[in-house]
């Protein structure tokens, strides 16, 4: 009896050493592929040609245009003319009259305003309609569709395109509102990119 339980115990006690180094084994293994992983990382990292330093490139643009001159003083209006501007660029307001030709087209409100940069002068009509269907008529009757920049201006793109030859003239329509500027002696295109509306 004694002789079999001497044999049960040490087999149970073999097989008991058997997994211990099985999973030892085990272990060893995978470490031995995490370690070689790393190092063929870190040799690959080591060998591998540094980034090329990304090239910075310098844009220089003309500082925007600033008036030289003070606006003349503007009495408040109505809500549409509150918001037109007194400065645009270099320009500012020196002057406003009527706009009989717009509301004769069915604008409810329309100015004819004057700006100067101290030697040019430009004119804006600025013309609002009660509904945007209103106002694409009268911007139709007006020629906008064959005008400078035309019916398909993107008023939110901050790039100003290129002036057309002469640059005496751009029309606009913005929602329920019109404008056209007149500048005879060029910078039609710079007026409507810097105007706000």
């Amino acid at each position: 009896m004694r002789d079999q339980d001497s044999t049960v115990r040490h087999s149970v006690d073999g097989s008991a050493q058997s997994r211990t180094w099985l999973w030892a084994s085990i272990l060893a293994a995978i470490m031995m592929v995490a370690a070689a992983l790393l190092y063929i990382f870190v040799v690959r990292e080591k060998n591998a040609e540094p980034e090329p330093a990304p090239t910075v490139t310098v844009t220089k643009t003309a500082p925007a245009p600033t008036p030289t001159i003070s606006p003349s003083p503007r009495e408040s209006g109505t809500a549409f003319y509150d918001r037109l501007p007194s400065v645009v660029g270099a320009y500012v307001f020196t002057a406003v009259a009527e706009n009989p030709d717009w509301e004769a087209l069915g604008a409810f409100d329309a100015y004819t305003l004057t700006y100067s940069d101290g030697t040019d002068q430009v004119t804006l009509l600025a013309g609002q309609w009660r509904t945007e269907e209103a106002a694409a008529e009268a911007f139709d009757a007006l020629g906008g569709p064959d005008g400078w920049p035309g019916p398909a201006v993107d008023l939110s793109s901050t790039i100003c395109p290129e002036p057309p030859d002469p640059d005496t003239k751009a029309i606009w329509a913005n929602r329920t509102a019109v404008f056209q500027v007149d500048a005879p002696a060029g910078g039609a295109t710079q007026f409507y990119c810097l105007m706000p509306m």
